[in-house]
């Protein structure tokens, strides 16, 4: 459902959808950038986020990498895929460098984190809306050629299990760790041990490094083994 998060700009100003989980977000976000553009609506999770910008047809789309449902990055795939004109800019609390990688790969415009000012948000909206490609300076020094030299923790073994992979999966998409219990069935506790043992098994010191590993795997796209098990159980919820 699309809440009213916006203002009054001036006319012909771009419209643009917000997607955050967080209701006091959305409504700030909503009122700083209603400002200078035309907030059409605001979500909280993926699968909303797609279908109002396919009803919508907003000029740009800005959203947080970790939503529930399926996840920024995912959401911003499909909005891509079916209308590639959409300016799809992530404002996040993740600053992994491969997250971002990702995000450009599928054709994102641009990258904030959510400790940016205003100015730097509402200048970002306006380098993106004029065709630039931003990336928060935090971030490989603002340069987002230089992504490409992050190395890849997705090809790192062994490999986990079915369940392990459906911890991650819904971990990485922002759920809790309570959420993901109630999501698959099972204990807090179990998804806590899964959680950490995966990432002792790989080697990750950090719940980001996680995130990352998940989004380089591929567990938050619709077609890996991950996916379609948590998302059969989610359909079923």
């Amino acid at each position: 459902m699309s809440r009213n998060v916006g203002s009054q700009p001036a006319p012909g100003a771009a419209s643009v959808l917000v997607a955050d989980p967080h209701a006091l977000v959305l409504e700030g976000v909503g009122r700083l950038i209603g400002i200078e553009h035309r907030v059409v609506g605001g979500v909280a999770d993926g699968e909303s986020l797609v279908n109002e910008a396919r009803r919508l047809r907003p000029d740009l789309v800005l959203c947080e990498v970790r939503i529930p449902g399926i996840g920024g990055l995912e959401a911003a795939r499909r909005i891509l895929g079916e209308r590639p004109a959409t300016q799809v800019v992530f404002l996040t609390t993740v600053e992994d460098p491969a997250v971002c990688a990702r995000a450009f790969a599928l054709g994102a415009s641009g990258y904030l984190l959510k400790s940016s000012t205003s100015a730097e948000l509402l200048d970002g909206l306006k380098a993106v809306l004029a065709g630039r490609r931003v990336l928060d300076r935090r971030i490989a020094g603002g340069d987002p050629a230089a992504l490409a030299s992050r190395a890849p923790l997705a090809g790192r073994r062994p490999r986990l299990g079915p369940r392990a992979r459906e911890v991650v999966r819904l971990l990485a998409l922002g759920h809790s760790m309570k959420e993901a219990a109630w999501r698959l069935g099972i204990a807090p506790r179990t998804v806590a041990y899964h959680k950490y043992g995966a990432m002792a098994a790989l080697g990750l010191g950090s719940s980001a490094e996680l995130v990352r590993f998940a989004v380089e795997a591929g567990l938050l796209e619709p077609d890996s083994p991950g996916a379609t098990v948590a998302a059969s159980r989610m359909s079923a919820a």
